[in-house]
Protein backbone atom coordinates (compact mmCIF):
# COMPACT_ATOMS: atom_id res chain seq x y z
CA UNK A 1 0.00 0.00 0.00
CA UNK A 2 1.35 3.15 -1.08
CA UNK A 3 1.90 5.72 1.70
CA UNK A 4 0.54 9.02 1.54
CA UNK A 5 2.05 12.56 1.36
CA UNK A 6 1.05 12.72 4.96
CA UNK A 7 2.41 9.77 6.00
CA UNK A 8 5.59 10.74 4.38
CA UNK A 9 5.84 13.97 5.72
CA UNK A 10 5.38 12.21 9.56
CA UNK A 11 8.07 9.86 8.46
CA UNK A 12 10.40 12.48 7.48
CA UNK A 13 9.90 14.83 10.71
CA UNK A 14 10.92 11.49 13.23
CA UNK A 15 13.86 11.21 11.00
CA UNK A 16 14.68 14.69 11.65
CA UNK A 17 14.00 14.76 14.97
CA UNK A 18 16.11 11.60 15.68
CA UNK A 19 19.17 12.86 13.62
CA UNK A 20 19.18 16.13 15.26
CA UNK A 21 21.01 15.59 18.78
CA UNK A 22 23.68 14.05 16.89
CA UNK A 23 24.04 17.17 14.59
CA UNK A 24 23.65 19.80 17.54
CA UNK A 25 26.50 17.65 19.46
CA UNK A 26 29.06 18.42 16.84
CA UNK A 27 27.55 21.50 15.00
CA UNK A 28 26.54 23.98 18.31
CA UNK A 29 29.65 25.65 17.62
CA UNK A 30 33.16 25.18 16.43
CA UNK A 31 34.63 22.69 17.77
CA UNK A 32 38.46 22.45 18.65
CA UNK A 33 38.54 25.87 17.48
CA UNK A 34 38.20 28.18 20.27
CA UNK A 35 41.16 27.20 22.93
CA UNK A 36 43.83 27.50 20.39
CA UNK A 37 42.35 30.07 17.85
CA UNK A 38 44.03 33.02 19.22
CA UNK A 39 47.23 31.25 19.88
CA UNK A 40 46.85 29.73 16.37
CA UNK A 41 46.54 33.52 15.15
CA UNK A 42 49.06 35.17 17.05
CA UNK A 43 51.88 32.12 17.03
CA UNK A 44 51.25 30.56 13.99
CA UNK A 45 50.18 33.32 11.34
CA UNK A 46 51.55 36.17 13.76
CA UNK A 47 49.11 38.79 13.81
CA UNK A 48 49.23 40.93 17.50
CA UNK A 49 46.23 40.35 19.96
CA UNK A 50 44.32 43.95 18.99
CA UNK A 51 44.68 42.45 15.84
CA UNK A 52 43.10 39.80 16.14
CA UNK A 53 40.44 41.44 18.72
CA UNK A 54 39.99 43.54 15.71
CA UNK A 55 38.80 40.63 13.46
CA UNK A 56 36.12 39.36 16.31
CA UNK A 57 34.23 42.99 15.58
CA UNK A 58 34.79 42.91 12.21
CA UNK A 59 33.03 39.34 12.27
CA UNK A 60 30.33 40.53 14.61
CA UNK A 61 29.40 43.71 12.41
CA UNK A 62 29.72 41.19 9.23
CA UNK A 63 26.93 39.21 11.27
CA UNK A 64 24.65 41.81 11.86
CA UNK A 65 25.20 42.74 8.44
CA UNK A 66 24.29 39.15 7.11
CA UNK A 67 21.27 39.16 9.05
CA UNK A 68 18.34 40.59 7.05
CA UNK A 69 19.12 39.48 3.81
CA UNK A 70 19.96 35.95 4.72
CA UNK A 71 15.74 36.01 6.69
CA UNK A 72 15.30 36.42 3.55
CA UNK A 73 16.68 33.94 1.50
CA UNK A 74 15.97 30.94 3.92
CA UNK A 75 12.22 31.43 3.54
CA UNK A 76 12.82 31.33 -0.21
CA UNK A 77 15.28 27.92 -0.64
CA UNK A 78 14.13 26.31 2.47
CA UNK A 79 15.87 25.56 5.82
CA UNK A 80 17.92 22.11 4.45
CA UNK A 81 19.13 24.51 1.73
CA UNK A 82 20.64 26.87 3.76
CA UNK A 83 21.79 24.44 6.69
CA UNK A 84 23.76 22.44 3.98
CA UNK A 85 25.20 25.87 2.16
CA UNK A 86 25.73 27.21 5.74
CA UNK A 87 27.72 24.28 7.18
CA UNK A 88 30.00 24.20 3.91
CA UNK A 89 30.72 28.17 4.45
CA UNK A 90 31.91 27.01 7.86
CA UNK A 91 34.30 24.19 6.57
CA UNK A 92 35.67 27.06 3.99
CA UNK A 93 36.29 29.83 6.39
CA UNK A 94 38.61 26.91 8.38
CA UNK A 95 40.14 25.59 5.13
CA UNK A 96 40.82 28.92 4.28
CA UNK A 97 42.17 30.07 7.53
CA UNK A 98 44.49 27.47 7.63
CA UNK A 99 45.81 28.51 4.53
CA UNK A 100 45.99 32.32 4.46
CA UNK A 101 48.96 34.15 4.51
CA UNK A 102 48.03 38.01 5.59
CA UNK A 103 45.26 40.12 7.59
CA UNK A 104 43.49 41.23 4.53
CA UNK A 105 42.87 37.59 3.51
CA UNK A 106 41.32 36.96 7.78
CA UNK A 107 39.21 39.75 7.28
CA UNK A 108 37.73 38.19 4.03
CA UNK A 109 37.42 34.69 5.95
CA UNK A 110 35.36 36.34 8.86
CA UNK A 111 33.38 37.75 6.44
CA UNK A 112 32.50 34.39 4.98
CA UNK A 113 32.00 32.84 8.55
CA UNK A 114 29.22 35.45 9.86
CA UNK A 115 27.61 34.64 6.61
CA UNK A 116 27.39 30.91 7.27
CA UNK A 117 26.91 31.42 11.25
CA UNK A 118 23.67 33.72 10.49
CA UNK A 119 22.04 31.12 8.18
CA UNK A 120 22.69 28.26 10.46
CA UNK A 121 21.85 30.53 13.28
CA UNK A 122 18.09 30.77 12.03
CA UNK A 123 17.73 27.22 10.26
CA UNK A 124 19.03 24.56 12.98
CA UNK A 125 16.48 24.98 15.58
CA UNK A 126 13.86 25.84 13.23
CA UNK A 127 14.28 22.56 11.82
CA UNK A 128 13.71 20.77 14.92
CA UNK A 129 10.82 22.43 15.98
CA UNK A 130 9.02 22.21 12.42
CA UNK A 131 9.48 18.55 13.02
CA UNK A 132 7.82 18.19 15.87
CA UNK A 133 3.91 17.56 16.23
CA UNK A 134 1.88 20.64 16.68
CA UNK A 135 0.19 21.38 19.89
CA UNK A 136 0.46 22.21 23.82
CA UNK A 137 3.65 20.14 24.53
CA UNK A 138 5.67 21.20 21.03
CA UNK A 139 7.38 23.94 23.32
CA UNK A 140 7.79 21.28 26.25
CA UNK A 141 9.25 18.48 24.03
CA UNK A 142 11.77 20.88 21.41
CA UNK A 143 13.34 22.12 25.33
CA UNK A 144 13.56 18.71 26.80
CA UNK A 145 15.25 17.84 23.02
CA UNK A 146 17.32 21.16 22.81
CA UNK A 147 18.67 20.67 26.35
CA UNK A 148 20.21 17.02 25.60
CA UNK A 149 21.72 18.21 22.81
CA UNK A 150 23.58 21.03 24.42
CA UNK A 151 24.70 18.52 27.25
CA UNK A 152 26.02 16.53 24.81
CA UNK A 153 27.65 19.20 22.77
CA UNK A 154 29.31 20.73 26.27
CA UNK A 155 30.63 17.54 27.07
CA UNK A 156 31.90 16.71 23.25
CA UNK A 157 33.30 20.18 23.42
CA UNK A 158 35.29 19.82 26.76
CA UNK A 159 37.12 17.18 25.83
CA UNK A 160 38.14 18.50 22.21
CA UNK A 161 39.17 21.23 24.28
CA UNK A 162 41.85 19.40 26.12
CA UNK A 163 42.62 17.90 23.01
CA UNK A 164 43.05 20.91 21.21
CA UNK A 165 45.21 22.19 24.08
CA UNK A 166 47.47 19.25 23.55
CA UNK A 167 47.82 18.50 20.04
CA UNK A 168 48.57 22.67 19.25
CA UNK A 169 51.91 22.20 21.55
CA UNK A 170 52.99 19.58 18.75
CA UNK A 171 51.78 21.47 15.51
CA UNK A 172 49.60 24.68 15.83
CA UNK A 173 47.55 23.36 12.36
CA UNK A 174 46.58 20.14 13.87
CA UNK A 175 43.37 21.17 15.92
CA UNK A 176 42.07 23.38 13.04
CA UNK A 177 42.80 20.28 10.64
CA UNK A 178 40.56 18.38 13.44
CA UNK A 179 37.69 21.45 13.60
CA UNK A 180 37.82 21.34 9.36
CA UNK A 181 37.14 17.39 9.87
CA UNK A 182 34.19 18.35 12.15
CA UNK A 183 32.74 21.07 10.03
CA UNK A 184 32.87 18.21 7.21
CA UNK A 185 30.76 15.96 9.39
CA UNK A 186 28.12 18.46 10.32
CA UNK A 187 27.79 19.17 6.60
CA UNK A 188 27.31 15.24 5.86
CA UNK A 189 25.02 15.09 8.62
CA UNK A 190 22.90 18.20 7.14
CA UNK A 191 22.13 16.05 3.78
CA UNK A 192 20.27 13.50 6.19
CA UNK A 193 17.93 16.11 7.04
CA UNK A 194 14.43 16.37 5.13
CA UNK A 195 12.42 18.46 4.11
CA UNK A 196 9.33 18.86 6.22
CA UNK A 197 5.83 20.70 5.12
CA UNK A 198 3.88 22.20 8.18
CA UNK A 199 0.34 21.69 6.79
CA UNK A 200 -1.03 23.87 9.49
CA UNK A 201 1.18 26.70 9.25
CA UNK A 202 2.12 28.15 5.80
CA UNK A 203 5.15 30.81 6.22
CA UNK A 204 5.24 33.20 3.00
CA UNK A 205 8.62 34.08 2.14
CA UNK A 206 9.34 37.35 4.25
CA UNK A 207 10.73 40.36 1.48
CA UNK A 208 12.83 43.12 2.85
CA UNK A 209 10.21 45.44 3.16
CA UNK A 210 8.21 43.45 5.05
CA UNK A 211 11.18 42.36 7.22
CA UNK A 212 11.80 46.26 7.74
CA UNK A 213 8.19 46.77 8.86
CA UNK A 214 8.41 44.02 11.08
CA UNK A 215 11.71 45.32 12.81
CA UNK A 216 10.13 49.13 13.19
CA UNK A 217 6.96 47.65 15.33
CA UNK A 218 9.22 45.97 17.43
CA UNK A 219 11.85 49.37 17.55
CA UNK A 220 8.44 51.32 18.83
CA UNK A 221 7.54 48.89 21.60
CA UNK A 222 11.63 48.75 22.42
CA UNK A 223 11.18 52.88 22.86
CA UNK A 224 7.58 53.09 24.71
CA UNK A 225 8.22 49.82 26.80
CA UNK A 226 10.33 50.48 29.57
CA UNK A 227 10.47 46.96 30.80
CA UNK A 228 11.67 45.38 27.60
CA UNK A 229 13.67 48.13 26.67
CA UNK A 230 16.16 47.73 30.04
CA UNK A 231 15.78 44.15 29.82
CA UNK A 232 17.48 44.62 25.97
CA UNK A 233 19.69 47.29 27.11
CA UNK A 234 21.01 45.35 30.11
CA UNK A 235 20.91 41.98 27.50
CA UNK A 236 23.30 43.58 25.52
CA UNK A 237 25.94 44.94 27.56
CA UNK A 238 25.98 41.42 29.17
CA UNK A 239 26.49 39.53 25.94
CA UNK A 240 28.56 42.28 24.52
CA UNK A 241 30.53 42.22 27.57
CA UNK A 242 30.86 38.32 27.23
CA UNK A 243 31.53 37.93 23.77
CA UNK A 244 33.87 40.58 23.49
CA UNK A 245 36.35 39.17 25.97
CA UNK A 246 36.47 35.76 24.91
CA UNK A 247 40.12 36.53 23.02
CA UNK A 248 41.02 38.89 25.71
CA UNK A 249 40.81 35.58 28.39
CA UNK A 250 43.79 33.70 25.95
CA UNK A 251 45.45 37.22 25.46
CA UNK A 252 45.50 37.13 29.87
CA UNK A 253 46.53 33.24 30.03
CA UNK A 254 49.50 34.54 27.41
CA UNK A 255 50.70 36.80 28.97
CA UNK A 256 50.86 35.10 32.24
CA UNK A 257 52.77 32.53 30.10
CA UNK A 258 50.56 29.84 30.66
CA UNK A 259 51.48 26.17 28.78
CA UNK A 260 49.52 26.32 25.34
CA UNK A 261 49.16 22.49 26.52
CA UNK A 262 46.55 23.56 29.29
CA UNK A 263 44.67 26.49 27.24
CA UNK A 264 42.92 23.30 26.56
CA UNK A 265 41.95 21.52 29.96
CA UNK A 266 41.24 25.84 31.60
CA UNK A 267 38.42 26.29 28.56
CA UNK A 268 37.21 22.78 29.20
CA UNK A 269 36.80 23.12 32.96
CA UNK A 270 34.67 26.91 32.39
CA UNK A 271 32.91 24.65 29.87
CA UNK A 272 31.66 22.07 31.62
CA UNK A 273 30.58 24.87 34.77
CA UNK A 274 28.15 26.75 31.77
CA UNK A 275 26.84 23.49 31.47
CA UNK A 276 26.36 22.54 35.09
CA UNK A 277 24.16 25.61 36.06
CA UNK A 278 22.69 26.05 32.88
CA UNK A 279 20.53 22.54 34.02
CA UNK A 280 19.62 24.84 37.22
CA UNK A 281 18.72 28.08 35.77
CA UNK A 282 15.06 27.60 37.27
CA UNK A 283 16.52 27.10 40.61
CA UNK A 284 18.75 30.03 40.34
CA UNK A 285 15.69 31.83 39.42
CA UNK A 286 13.41 30.71 42.31
CA UNK A 287 16.29 31.76 44.79
CA UNK A 288 16.76 35.50 43.39
CA UNK A 289 13.33 36.49 41.99
CA UNK A 290 13.73 39.65 41.53
CA UNK A 291 17.62 40.58 42.15
CA UNK A 292 18.31 37.63 39.96
CA UNK A 293 19.72 40.12 37.02
CA UNK A 294 21.85 42.04 39.62
CA UNK A 295 23.20 39.15 41.21
CA UNK A 296 23.87 37.35 37.79
CA UNK A 297 25.17 40.82 35.86
CA UNK A 298 27.27 42.46 38.43
CA UNK A 299 29.86 39.74 39.28
CA UNK A 300 30.33 38.90 35.49
CA UNK A 301 31.31 43.22 35.35
CA UNK A 302 33.49 43.43 38.81
CA UNK A 303 35.26 39.84 37.73
CA UNK A 304 36.74 42.02 34.98
CA UNK A 305 37.84 44.34 37.25
CA UNK A 306 39.55 42.02 39.82
CA UNK A 307 41.32 40.21 36.64
CA UNK A 308 43.01 43.71 35.77
CA UNK A 309 44.34 44.62 39.13
CA UNK A 310 45.59 41.21 39.88
CA UNK A 311 47.05 40.46 36.33
CA UNK A 312 49.26 42.92 36.64
CA UNK A 313 51.79 40.76 38.19
CA UNK A 314 52.45 37.91 35.26
CA UNK A 315 54.27 35.75 37.10
CA UNK A 316 52.35 34.98 40.51
CA UNK A 317 50.72 31.32 40.43
CA UNK A 318 48.12 33.20 42.97
CA UNK A 319 47.12 35.70 40.33
CA UNK A 320 46.88 32.90 37.82
CA UNK A 321 44.72 30.74 40.12
CA UNK A 322 42.54 34.13 41.10
CA UNK A 323 42.34 35.03 37.74
CA UNK A 324 41.03 31.44 36.51
CA UNK A 325 38.57 31.41 39.26
CA UNK A 326 36.62 35.04 38.02
CA UNK A 327 37.25 33.18 34.38
CA UNK A 328 34.69 30.28 36.15
CA UNK A 329 32.34 33.00 37.49
CA UNK A 330 32.17 34.55 34.40
CA UNK A 331 31.06 31.19 32.40
CA UNK A 332 29.24 29.49 35.49
CA UNK A 333 26.80 32.87 35.44
CA UNK A 334 26.83 32.57 31.24
CA UNK A 335 25.36 29.53 31.50
CA UNK A 336 21.85 30.08 32.87
CA UNK A 337 22.16 34.14 32.13
CA UNK A 338 21.11 33.16 29.14
CA UNK A 339 18.11 30.97 29.40
CA UNK A 340 16.49 33.22 32.12
CA UNK A 341 16.84 36.89 29.82
CA UNK A 342 15.28 34.79 27.18
CA UNK A 343 12.41 34.30 29.49
CA UNK A 344 12.10 37.78 31.31
CA UNK A 345 11.81 39.52 27.41
CA UNK A 346 9.10 36.98 26.30
CA UNK A 347 6.89 37.36 29.09
CA UNK A 348 4.04 39.10 28.15
CA UNK A 349 4.25 38.96 24.64
CA UNK A 350 2.71 36.88 22.09
CA UNK A 351 3.99 34.85 19.42
CA UNK A 352 3.42 37.71 16.64
CA UNK A 353 5.91 40.16 18.42
CA UNK A 354 8.69 37.56 19.66
CA UNK A 355 10.68 36.92 16.49
CA UNK A 356 10.83 40.91 16.17
CA UNK A 357 12.38 41.50 19.45
CA UNK A 358 14.75 38.56 18.91
CA UNK A 359 15.72 40.16 16.10
CA UNK A 360 15.93 43.75 18.08
CA UNK A 361 17.92 42.12 20.71
CA UNK A 362 20.00 40.12 18.23
CA UNK A 363 20.94 43.69 16.77
CA UNK A 364 21.63 45.40 19.43
CA UNK A 365 23.85 42.85 21.23
CA UNK A 366 26.12 42.49 17.79
CA UNK A 367 26.59 46.50 17.79
CA UNK A 368 28.14 46.31 21.41
CA UNK A 369 29.49 43.09 21.31
CA UNK A 370 31.71 44.97 17.96
CA UNK A 371 31.70 48.36 20.40
CA UNK A 372 33.50 46.65 23.18
CA UNK A 373 35.81 44.30 20.71
CA UNK A 374 36.75 46.99 19.34
CA UNK A 375 37.57 49.00 22.29
CA UNK A 376 39.88 45.98 23.58
CA UNK A 377 41.25 45.76 20.27
CA UNK A 378 42.55 50.03 20.79
CA UNK A 379 43.35 49.07 24.21
CA UNK A 380 45.67 46.14 23.42
CA UNK A 381 47.32 48.61 20.82
CA UNK A 382 48.56 51.03 24.01
CA UNK A 383 48.19 49.10 27.38
CA UNK A 384 48.27 45.14 28.30
CA UNK A 385 45.84 43.14 28.60
CA UNK A 386 45.44 43.42 32.47
CA UNK A 387 44.69 47.44 32.14
CA UNK A 388 42.26 46.17 29.20
CA UNK A 389 39.87 44.12 31.63
CA UNK A 390 40.13 47.01 34.34
CA UNK A 391 39.17 50.36 31.84
CA UNK A 392 36.21 47.78 30.47
CA UNK A 393 35.44 46.10 33.61
CA UNK A 394 34.71 49.57 35.22
CA UNK A 395 32.86 51.14 32.44
CA UNK A 396 30.12 48.07 32.40
CA UNK A 397 30.22 48.43 35.62
CA UNK A 398 29.25 51.82 35.79
CA UNK A 399 26.32 51.39 32.70
CA UNK A 400 25.38 47.69 34.43
CA UNK A 401 24.51 49.76 37.56
CA UNK A 402 22.65 52.47 36.26
CA UNK A 403 20.49 50.16 34.26
CA UNK A 404 19.76 48.05 37.20
CA UNK A 405 18.96 50.88 39.45
CA UNK A 406 16.93 52.24 37.03
CA UNK A 407 15.12 49.12 36.85
CA UNK A 408 13.50 49.27 39.90
CA UNK A 409 9.86 49.35 39.89
CA UNK A 410 9.90 48.76 36.28
CA UNK A 411 10.98 45.55 35.73
CA UNK A 412 9.98 42.06 37.54
CA UNK A 413 6.44 43.07 38.65
CA UNK A 414 3.24 41.48 38.87
CA UNK A 415 1.36 41.81 36.15
CA UNK A 416 -1.37 44.32 36.95
CA UNK A 417 1.46 46.62 38.06
CA UNK A 418 2.56 47.15 34.61
CA UNK A 419 1.29 49.89 32.10
CA UNK A 420 -0.80 49.41 29.47
CA UNK A 421 2.20 49.84 26.79
CA UNK A 422 4.26 47.46 28.56
CA UNK A 423 1.36 44.51 28.34
CA UNK A 424 0.63 46.03 24.47
CA UNK A 425 1.79 42.45 23.02
CA UNK A 426 0.68 40.13 26.01
CA UNK A 427 -2.34 38.10 26.41
CA UNK A 428 -2.88 39.28 30.13
CA UNK A 429 -5.45 42.11 30.35
CA UNK A 430 -5.17 44.04 33.61
CA UNK A 431 -8.49 44.11 35.47
CA UNK A 432 -10.09 47.47 35.99
CA UNK A 433 -10.03 48.75 39.83
CA UNK A 434 -13.93 49.51 40.88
Amino acid sequence: MKATKEQIIIKRKKKNVKIFPIYKTVSWDLLFYFPIIFLFLTQVKGFSASQVLFADAFYTLSNTFWQIPVTSVVDRIGKKNCLIIGNILYSLSILAMIFMQNYYELLIIQFIYALGYSIKGICESNILYDSLPAGKKRGRIYSTIDGKSSSYFYIFDAISSVIAGFTFTINGYIPMVLCFLCCIACTIISFKFRHTELVEEKVKPVSFKEYSKQLKGAIKFFVKSDRIKLLILLNALFLGLTVGIVNLRSSMLSEMLVPEAYFGIIFAILQLSAAITARNSEKIHKMFRNKTLTYLTLPVTLSCIVIGFVGTDTLSKSSLLVIVFMFLIQYAIKGPYRALMSRYINNFTNRNIRPKLTALNYLLSNLLTAAISLSCSWLLSITTTANTFMIIGCVTTILAVLLLDYMRGKVGLKPDQYSKEDLKYSTYKPQKKA
